[in-house]
């Protein structure tokens, strides 16, 4: 297979990985939050906060740059289930513990948009499209088991940390390297970022991502120093096994699906969409297969201009070898074949 894996670790680095700016800029608008929270909270003389715990994609480090602008911050919020209890001693429904954070927020107005309550989260926007999700946990401990349960519907039992946490394991027992995040992390990453790099497109969560990605991805030393192969493989191995089956099942609540029903409208689009993607780049794997044909095809895949410039600079080159070497063919000839005139004709051969 061609080896383009130098300029596919280019990529992303500098068009998926997201910058330290955008990083601090993450952070700032977290801490920001979770002191407004905090404070709101006291002003009210409502239960403080044991904890936050980072989630999604923002906790397990594959946010990439194409999502940033438009996309959302996962900081859950943690209260003593003991604590969450109206005037009369009443138990908060998930529903009170959600319009009490909801309120705390309210009381500082910077909002152009105010916050709202969603089914799994209190939901607060920024101007520029980024939007914080906060979703709202009460744990008891008992012994040394801590038991959480997120604010829902109703109150469900949930790992706040069980995603990130088999992720990370998952990122450190496949892949075939230590530095620059991980073979794994980066194939997830450019695979959102393709699954990101069309707006019309409707495409699964960044979960859904991830769970198929770790289902298609297997330890592989030969992989070393060759992100370009492990894509394309994951991609082959995500399409053929979506062409099975459109569920997928959650990677650590045993029994239970992501996917809402048996054929979702995004899984239908990814599969289809990979459909169209996979042939695009198998191109690597002829025998033929240049860099300017590989570098066209991670182009066509990512919708992108990055690869352009080095694209126009090998077929610039490949001209003016082209153009040398019929020089050279034609000055070689020049000087082996002999001038003979022909009586009076006039004509050579």
């Amino acid at each position: 297979m061609f080896n383009c894996h130098r300029d596919v670790k280019a990529f992303h680095d500098d068009c998926v990985l997201l910058t330290e700016d955008m990083k601090q800029g993450m952070r700032d608008r977290r801490n920001a939050n979770e002191n407004r929270l905090k404070r709101g909270l006291e002003s009210a003389k409502k239960p403080a906060p044991l904890e936050f715990i980072k989630q999604g994609s923002y906790a397990m480090h594959t946010m990439v740059q194409s999502e940033y602008y438009a996309s959302d911050i996962d900081d859950g919020v943690v209260f003593a289930k003991e604590a969450l209890v109206g005037e009369r001693g009443g138990e908060f429904s998930s529903r009170d513990a959600k319009s009490m954070v909801l309120e705390a927020m309210l009381k500082d107005d910077v909002f152009k948009r105010p916050p709202e309550i969603h089914t799994n989260c209190v939901r607060v926007y920024y101007n520029d499209g980024f939007t914080l999700d906060m979703p709202v946990y009460r744990t008891t401990q008992s012994d040394s088991e801590i038991t959480y349960e997120l604010a829902s519907v109703d109150w469900n039992r949930a790992h706040p940390r069980g995603v990130t946490s088999w992720f990370n394991k998952q990122v450190i027992d496949k892949s075939p390297d230590t530095v620059n995040g991980r073979q794994m992390r980066r194939v997830v990453k450019l695979l959102k970022a393709w699954a990101r790099s069309r707006k019309s497109w409707s495409m699964p969560s960044g979960l859904v991502l991830s769970t198929l990605t770790d289902e298609a991805y297997f330890k592989d030393m030969a992989l070393l120093d060759r992100d370009d192969e492990a894509l394309l493989k994951v991609m082959e191995r995500i399409l053929n096994r979506l062409q099975s089956s459109l569920v997928v099942g959650h990677p650590v609540v045993l029994g239970t699906n992501i996917t809402r029903t048996s054929n979702d409208a995004n899984m239908v689009e990814m599969r289809d969409r990979l459909a169209e993607a996979v042939p695009s780049i198998q191109v690597l794997r002829r025998a033929d297969c240049t860099k300017v044909d590989a570098l066209r095809a991670f182009r066509d895949l990512f919708n992108t201009d990055y690869f352009d410039a080095r694209i126009a600079e090998l077929e610039q080159s490949a001209k003016k070898a082209a153009t040398s070497a019929l020089a050279i063919t034609v000055t070689g000839r020049n000087a082996t074949a002999p001038v003979v005139k022909k009586g009076g004709e006039g004509r050579y051969a």
